[in-house]
């Protein structure tokens, strides 16, 4: 997907009403002919034709309300809702890849642990990862990844000498380093400026592209692990929350710069 239209997904996000349903409407003749000016309206007719958008007739007959479809949402995301992730329930059991590869095999065994991280799995050791989800999909891509050598094995279980949940967890994932990705964040989301006018929206859409790149980093390093599972100092869900929160506050902002511009 373009990066033009990765934003504008993003923007019909948090220019909405609610994070979970979230909703864009035109509001006035004024932001109409902005949006065909700038081209907008078009990107929008093709995100609905790709299946990104749907809309429907408002409440007065006269605009149309566009919303994201799920697939569109999640994209919008960065490809998983956080809240969703979280609540999942857990059977208590770990799923474990061990795979033992030569030298030779130095960019397979790259490409393997490349894909074991955008599965979420954490690396217990250099061949040894870990997840608390049943793998049954990403096992079968990682055997086609693995093929060629045929050196991957898959475990399912409990521990049962003792070690805790927590134990596995601070040793798979770094989550120092997840920390510190959410504290970066939550720095830039507290730093919007003052300002009016178009000089507001065009710091507005710039901070919304830092805020977007931000968070992907996040996404990228922190598992979203179950609830039960959370160190004491994880701090996903109050970023989570703080960022519904401003981003509906700035959407509804934006929406109005935009009727009014």
């Amino acid at each position: 997907m373009k990066a033009k239209t990765e934003l504008i997904l993003y923007h019909c996000l948090w220019m909405a009403e609610t994070m979970t349903r979230p909703s864009w409407r035109s509001l006035n003749s004024s932001f109409e002919e902005w949006s065909y000016r700038k081209g907008f309206m078009r990107q929008i007719h093709t995100l609905e034709a790709q299946g990104w958008l749907e809309s429907s007739q408002g409440g007065d007959g006269l605009e149309r309300v566009y919303r994201l479809t799920r697939k569109g949402m999640l994209r919008a995301l960065g490809g998983s809702h956080p809240e969703e992730r979280w609540n999942r329930g857990w059977d208590g059991k770990w799923r474990m890849v061990v795979f033992d590869l030569p030298e030779e095999k130095r960019s397979l065994r790259n490409e393997l642990r490349r894909e074991l991280r955008t599965a979420r799995f954490g690396g217990l050791q250099g061949s040894v990862w870990v997840s608390p989800d049943p793998v049954t999909l990403v096992g079968e891509q990682l055997k086609k990844t693995a093929a060629s050598c045929g050196m991957i094995t898959f475990f399912e279980g409990r521990t049962c000498c003792g070690e805790s949940h927590a134990e596995i967890v601070s040793s798979a994932w770094d989550f120092s380093v997840i920390k510190l990705k959410y504290e970066t964040y939550l720095l830039h989301l507290h730093s919007v400026t003052e300002g009016s006018g178009d000089a507001l929206l065009k710091k507005l859409f710039h901070w919304g592209r830092i805020e977007k790149q931000l968070w992907a980093d996040c996404m990228e390093s922190d598992p979203l692990l179950p609830r039960e599972l959370w160190p004491p100092s994880y701090l996903g869900e109050k970023a989570w929350n703080e960022r519904g929160k401003t981003l509906r506050r700035l959407g509804k902002l934006t929406v109005k710069l935009l009727a009014n511009g």
